[in-house]
């Protein structure tokens, strides 16, 4: 290929040497048409001017005797003559043959020694353009060599970090499964101190047996079967703290978007007797063994994924650790007996949202303490902005308000602490996936154990909220007004309304709450007291 490269160039060369020559003759030869006319033009002038001489002498008397006289008559003549002659010699056949193919040997010797040098010069050049082709060629595989070695350079490099970005997030995921492992075991040689205390504190402070709830075997709670659950897309719009007519706010949910998925509880997988006695608990809460020292029950309680974390977890910055909390939910069962006496003598007392807790004809059942009050969406919008301040005014000067929603939560605390001069606690992010990644858990435990399927929920409620943040700052933790026994002909709320509102039956899921508390009583996180 390159030979015939050189050898195409080459002959390209010599025809285009050819052709300049050819073109050089074109050129002299037009050269000397041109000064062959001009002296044609010079000469017939002379003849006219020597015959108007001739015609002419016997008319000027002075010039031509003058002449005649001087030259002896043959002087003029012979002048002519010799310029004739010279003209002829030196113009006339010069130019006759440059322009018919005439010319000295010495021309033609000239011309070849042209040639000869236009060939060398030819030569020379092709030799420089080999020269330049061969240097191109050899810096360009000098580049490639190079571009070579920075790849496999640059790849080595690669392949040396990517060996260390492995080894470091495998040495990570073994720190994280080493803290993970003191972290369980942390907390399984803490779980027994902290139900020893809850243990040595008093159960529902201290009230008569008569007053305490008689569990019965609920049926119908292990339904060993599949349920769809719907692909979410984890948000939900909601009005703004202002009202509906200010727009809507989008916000995520605590359960996040899914995918469609099958919630089975048909195959339940149970590890060993202890869990067969826990099943047996948590379907009737008389045969937990509650007050048991050594109780296997409650210790297969704590081996299930988040009920440790739901004692033991971080405790919400802002809330002081206390001896007993009573959490007191809105159930109607509350109007069964009078519980106000034996809620108001707890150390903390916590409320859900605000009803009609101001009433007096409820103080008897529901009690008048109130140190908390954890609050939804909805309700935070009324205390706040929506409805008179008279219409719920705080329960006491102490009253410390919860806020847990995520829409407008920074707003929603600066309007409520500023129209209600109350401190005002938020339910973080980091505290709520927290709580939240617990109650995940312990679903998951108990669909393994073949309770559920549970309802799909996007949030928990209020109460829920409220039980897994105090159960990790207080000692003993008791909860009235809550439904873990169900068959009863009590309302809904102690107000007597019938039904949940429809937030409730659409973002909450009521049978997964309720067995979570049935877990956690089994567990001895909490003591459920109606």
């Amino acid at each position: 290929m390159r030979g015939s490269f050189f050898t195409t160039n080459g002959s390209a060369h010599n025809a285009r040497f050819a052709s300049g020559t050819t073109g050089v003759h074109k050129r002299k030869k037009m050269m000397l048409l041109v000064l062959f006319v001009f002296v044609v033009c010079l000469v017939c002038g002379t003849w006219t001017f020597r015959g108007s001489s001739a015609a002419g002498k016997n008319d000027a008397p002075f010039t031509s005797s003058s002449y005649s006289k001087r030259s002896g008559g043959k002087g003029k003549q012979t002048l002519l003559d010799s310029f004739e002659k010279e003209v002829h010699e030196h113009v006339f056949e010069p130019i006759a043959h440059g322009l018919f193919g005439g010319g000295s040997d010495d021309d033609t010797v000239s011309d070849e020694d042209d040639d000869d040098d236009d060939s060398e010069r030819g030569g020379e050049k092709e030799e420089e353009e080999d020269e330049t082709i061969a240097a191109d060629a050899n810096a360009d595989l000098k580049y490639r060599e190079e571009n070579e070695k920075a790849e496999m350079h640059d790849e080595e490099e690669n392949q040396e970090a990517d060996g260390y970005e492995v080894a470091t997030m495998e040495k990570n995921a073994a720190i994280e499964r080493e803290v993970r492992l003191e972290e369980t075991a942390r907390k399984a040689s803490n779980m027994p101190k902290a139900f020893a205390i809850h243990r040595g504190n008093a159960k529902c402070a201290n009230a008569p047996k008569e007053m305490l709830p008689r569990f019965s075997k609920q049926i119908g709670l292990r339904k060993k079967e599949g349920k769809v659950l719907p692909a979410k897309a984890g948000y939900v719009g909601v009005s703004r703290i202002d009202g509906a007519t200010k727009g809507t706010v989008r916000v995520r949910t605590e359960n996040g978007p899914r995918t469609k998925k099958v919630e089975s509880s048909a195959n339940p997988t149970v590890k060993n007797r202890d869990e067969e006695a826990l099943i047996a608990c948590l379907e009737d809460l008389s045969k937990c063994q509650l007050d048991s020292e050594n109780d296997s029950i409650r210790k297969a309680a704590w081996k299930l994924g988040g009920t440790m974390d739901a004692k033991l977890g971080k405790s919400l910055a802002g809330i002081e650790r206390k001896k007993t909390c009573a959490i007191v939910g809105n159930g109607g069962a509350l109007m069964a007996k009078e519980y106000g006496q034996y809620i108001d003598k707890h150390d903390v007392v916590v409320r859900i949202n605000v009803l009609d807790n101001n009433n007096a004809k409820f103080n008897a059942s529901l009690g008048q303490k109130a140190t908390h009050r954890v609050l939804s969406y909805k309700m935070s919008k009324d205390v706040c902005c929506l409805q008179p301040a008279s219409k719920h005014p705080p329960d006491n000067d102490e009253l410390i308000y919860l806020a847990w929603f995520p829409a407008m939560r920074k707003q929603l605390i600066s309007r409520l602490a500023k129209r209600q001069k109350r401190k005002v606690i938020e339910m973080h992010d980091a505290h709520l996936k927290s709580i939240i990644q617990s109650f995940k858990k312990m679903r998951e435990e108990l669909v393994r154990l073949g309770f559920g399927p549970f309802e799909d929920w996007e949030y928990m409620t209020s109460g829920m909220h409220a039980v897994l943040t105090f159960a990790r700052s207080c000692e003993t933790v008791d909860v009235y007004g809550f439904t873990t026994d169900s068959g009863g002909k009590e309302p809904y709320w102690f107000t007597g309304r019938k039904v949940a509102p429809r937030s409730g039956r659409t973002q909450h899921a009521w049978d997964h709450e309720r067995m979570i508390l049935r877990l956690l009583a089994a567990s001895g996180v909490v003591n459920v007291c109606t």
